[in-house]
């Protein structure tokens, strides 16, 4: 039911991207979304090309752990709980690197998946694969949204790598983006004619 909801929330993302590949969106500056403002959106497209993530660099004060003490199932997960967007946010979904998948997910790439899927997302705190990042809360487009936002010039498009959405330190992650998307766009423009 949760993954139907998933679906129907999410839109067609305008760039061409192979369905397995997920990218991140990266907010610039005057984005006027406050959910998204200096914001790093890991993306995954569903198979019937719908596009929906989770927000990688809002760690929250509490880990599952804290939250949850009393269970001693949630003990190792003592990383930040993350704030992976607006949508659903009493919801726990992750995102993990691993060969085989425990159910239902949408790749990213190089072993990488998001989880939205609450039977999955069970399995992989039952047995949790080496790498594991948990979210409340996910990032999903209307039919159209994302297509506007991009022609509109509010997001910068990256490929999505493991190390970068991995990382310990997601505090500067935003600023590394618009300083690599500034650099790039610099050096596009042409020449000033003489």
């Amino acid at each position: 039911m949760l993954l139907g909801a998933v679906l129907a929330l999410a839109g067609p993302l305008a760039a061409a991207q192979p369905a397995d590949r997920g990218f991140f969106l990266v907010a610039k500056p005057g984005l006027p979304d406050p959910n998204f403002q200096r914001t790093v959106v890991l993306v995954a497209n569903a198979p019937d090309g719908a596009t929906l993530g989770v927000i990688v660099n809002r760690p929250s004060e509490q880990s599952l752990a804290a939250i949850l003490p009393g269970n001693p199932a949630l003990a190792r997960f003592t990383e930040p709980l993350y704030f992976g967007g607006p949508v659903e946010r009493a919801g726990l979904f992750a995102v993990f690197r691993a060969r085989e998948t425990p159910g239902q997910t949408f790749p990213v790439g190089n072993d990488v998946h998001l989880a939205l899927h609450p039977p999955t997302v069970e399995q992989l705190l039952l047995k949790p694969p080496e790498q594991v990042r948990f979210y409340n809360g996910y990032a999903g487009w209307a039919p159209g949204q994302l297509a506007h936002e991009l022609e509109r010039g509010d997001w910068w498009v990256f490929d999505a790598d493991p190390d970068t959405l991995f990382r310990k330190d997601t505090s500067t992650l935003w600023e590394e983006f618009a300083r690599r998307a500034r650099s790039i766009t610099a050096r596009a423009l042409p020449a000033p004619a003489r």
